[in-house]
């Protein structure tokens, strides 16, 4: 824009240079004309009075010579007397001057029959620049001669010059005004362009910053307050835009719901982390592919593919092929006025993986309740239908009956801690005697104990506090030491360590049978068991580790298992502070 005003200033400049330049070659070409046309004016005055004194002798010939001596004796003039025929008489600047001048323009007027004829030439014989002015010589209406006078130029011209330098000094002076005062107006016309083109530029530059034209000049002060007013709306709108998109982009990355976005020629617009995550996108993405490049899952790309007008929404569930297995439940609409196609996907496979562990439970639980209830009524309608008359049976059956009602009993309990797990969460966090805890369980275990003589020992600091949610620190131990005394054969010993240090570690190890490499994968799992007639026998519900994992999951926990078949397990259990 500035080379672009530059250029204008100079087109200005060479415009008005040329319109000065030609008006003073007319002006001085017309002051010159002026000059000369006075010049020609005096001397054909000049001439015609010689021409009267001349003819009160009748045109004689040597006193009109002697007349022309004298009367150009103080003159830087010229005087010729020519024939009728233009053959010279006498010259008053060369006696011995003969030959016609009768090719000359001045007197070829004359002899054409003019009054008067005039010519501006340089002078063969005197070799500079004269003004020659001819007059005829008539005596009773016939040419009689010629009467010619010349003048050099330099004569008047130095005295006119003078002049000529004045009028241009002036026509200078008021070419100067003129050309300032239409650099003026060009200013004036393109002050508004250099003032608001730099702030338009920082606008589109940087559209977050406010431009304000300090200037009050009355001619451009009403549009300076417009262009501030703009720039200010463009400035809270721009800050506006781009919160609503910062806010947007948050949500997109934020969003559990997986999204991506395609146009109308099937490139990839966005694509917002969830969505990644879902496909198991990690690396960084290129710009302006096809979609298909990125996303390879087939389901996915015909479901896209089949979006047209006729068809502008789909919904479908669909399983992606590989290691996640992930289910997801896709939505798929096509936006008419841009053309592009918004698929928004959520990850449902945590919910089928829930409504499976939900059936699993149901069925789980309906089988375990199942066997010692139907035992319960098969061994009630025997003792019913006679067996109560023997005694020996009637207590064998009772004993029978009371372990599986005991059984039937650990398993609701175990299912009622299982749906207090999340009420738990809600429990106040209050220190807790570690010694004092660990013992008290191992104390209600007492009889089994005795029975299988195992020696427990707790190892730690019997001082020592942890302040944790005791609704779900104290399923973890009861499980862990009910699980070492119920698994550990006769003759054996279980051993209880605690520690804190940023966290706390306790430690259940036992010398029982051991859990095979394969099943510690799973021994977590709601109603898994390592051995199922041995788990019966000894009352197991197959819930225990389940409730222990979860409760640990809680507490933002972990629990790591080292068992080996034959020789014993142990479980360490680290919590962090809460």
């Amino acid at each position: 824009m500035k080379k672009r005003r530059l250029l204008e200033y100079f087109l200005w400049f060479f415009l008005l240079l040329v319109v000065f330049f030609s008006a003073w070659q007319l002006i001085s070409g017309f002051f010159e004309h002026q000059v000369l046309s006075q010049q020609e004016n005096y001397l054909e005055k000049k001439g015609n009075l010689l021409l009267r004194l001349a003819a009160e002798d009748n045109y004689d010939e040597k006193k009109f010579q002697s007349l022309s001596q004298h009367y150009i004796e103080h003159a830087d003039e010229r005087v010729t007397f020519l024939s009728p025929t233009g053959e010279i008489i006498f010259d008053t600047s060369n006696q011995t001057l003969s030959g016609t001048r009768s090719n000359r323009p001045e007197v070829k007027t004359v002899l054409a029959g003019g009054k008067i004829g005039t010519a501006l030439r340089k002078s063969a014989t005197l070799k500079k620049e004269l003004l020659y002015v001819a007059l005829p010589i008539v005596s009773d209406n016939h040419l009689i001669g010629i009467l010619r006078i010349a003048e050099s130029t330099h004569t008047f011209m130095v005295q006119a010059s003078n002049v000529k330098n004045s009028i241009l000094t002036v026509y200078l002076i008021l070419c100067s005004l003129i050309t300032a005062v239409v650099f003026y107006f060009l200013r004036q016309k393109n002050r508004p362009l250099e003032t608001l083109l730099p702030a338009i530029k920082k606008m589109v530059a940087d559209p977050s910053r406010t431009e304000t034209i300090m200037q009050t000049t009355p001619q451009w002060e009403e549009l300076y307050q417009a262009l501030n007013q703009l720039s200010e709306q463009m400035t809270d709108t721009y800050n506006a835009y781009s919160a609503t998109e910062q806010q947007l982009h948050t949500l997109l990355n934020d969003l559990m719901i997986g999204i991506f976005i395609v146009d109308s020629e099937n490139k990839l617009v966005m694509i917002n982390p969830e969505m990644k995550r879902q496909l198991n996108l990690f690396q960084n993405l290129p710009e302006n592919v096809n979609f298909a490049e990125v996303i390879k899952e087939p389901q996915l790309i015909q479901l896209v593919y089949r979006i047209s007008l006729k068809n502008p929404f789909l919904h479908e569930e669909i399983r992606l092929h590989g290691e996640s297995e992930r289910v997801l439940d896709i939505d798929a609409r096509l936006f008419n006025e841009q053309r592009q196609i918004l698929v928004m996907s959520y990850d449902m496979t945590q919910v089928r993986q829930l409504e499976k562990m939900q059936q699993d439970f149901v069925s789980n639980v309906s089988h375990e309740l199942k066997t010692p209830v139907t035992s319960l009524i098969g061994f009630t309608e025997t003792l019913l239908d006679g067996a109560k008359d023997d005694p020996e049976t009637t207590t064998a059956f009772l004993q029978i009956m009371e372990k599986d009602a005991k059984r039937l009993q650990a398993l609701i309990q175990d299912i009622i801690q299982l749906s207090k797990g999340q009420q738990a969460l809600d429990d106040p966090v209050q220190p807790v005697f570690l010694y004092e805890l660990l013992n008290q369980i191992a104390e209600n275990y007492a009889t089994q104990r005795k029975a299988k003589d195992l020696t427990l020992t707790i190892n730690g600091d019997p001082d020592l506090t942890w302040s944790t949610k005791v609704a779900l620190f104290y399923p973890i131990a009861k499980n862990l030491i009910e699980n070492a005394i119920k698994y550990s054969p006769e003759g054996k010993k279980i051993t209880i360590t605690y520690a804190v240090t940023d966290v706390l570690t306790l430690t259940v190890a036992d010398e029982g049978f051991g859990i095979d490499s394969d099943d510690q994968q799973r021994i977590f799992e709601r109603f898994y068991r390592v051995d199922k007639a041995r788990d019966r026998q000894s009352g197991g519900t197959g819930l225990g580790l389940a409730i222990v994992k979860e409760s640990i999951e809680k507490l933002g926990g972990k629990i790591e298992v080292q068992s080996h078949p034959g020789v014993g397990s142990t479980f360490t259990v680290i919590l962090p502070v809460l």
